[in-house]
């Protein structure tokens, strides 16, 4: 039991001196699925700031939702998702995670498993450094610089879960019969 607790606080110690959030890797994963936590219930970040962009016309700047600039005198609308915005896994398979970082239906980004056993931002195409998602039933571009956007996940939250724990002494034959 002292072994234990003298794991548990090196961890604590270990993990307040260092970064809060780590890279979800298919290893962290792997640690998570094996303690039987739904990937669900994890919360993510994403490392990179994403900006979402699309053009409109004239009539959509009224009832676009996002933030609206001009450019060379094209209406543009651009959703921020700020580095470390806090997400949640909607759906998942082996190879890739669908994370929502705002509420609504189908406002979410697929993130895949890369080379590097990183889950990624995907697009359903890159074209110049940009890639097309569909995202709130419309197309958007990911500015060039989100597409280095990995999944984090917060340190503590891997290591957090109910562990029981006892020695064993062993068994010996008495020397009585």
């Amino acid at each position: 039991m002292k072994t234990y607790k003298l794991f548990i606080f090196s961890m604590l110690l270990l993990s307040a001196c260092s970064q809060k959030t780590i890279y979800f890797t298919q290893d962290t994963r792997a640690k998570i699925e094996s303690n039987k936590i739904d990937l669900k219930d994890v919360q993510f970040y994403n490392s990179h700031e994403i900006i979402l962009q699309r053009n409109l016309s004239f009539e959509e700047t009224k009832v676009a939702s996002g933030k609206i600039s001009i450019e060379n005198g094209e209406f543009i609308e651009m959703i921020i998702l700020k580095k470390l915005t806090p997400g949640v896994c909607e759906s998942f398979t082996n190879n890739w995670l669908d994370v929502s970082f705002e509420k609504g239906d189908n406002r979410k980004l697929r993130f895949i498993l890369n080379t590097e056993k990183n889950y990624q931002v995907s697009a359903l195409e890159w074209k110049n450094s940009f890639g097309k998602v569909s995202y709130d039933t419309l197309t958007y571009y990911i500015k060039p610089g989100g597409e280095k956007a990995l999944l984090k996940v917060e340190k503590n939250n891997i290591f957090s879960y109910d562990k029981q724990e006892r020695v064993v002494e062993g068994r010996t034959i008495s020397s009585s019969k």
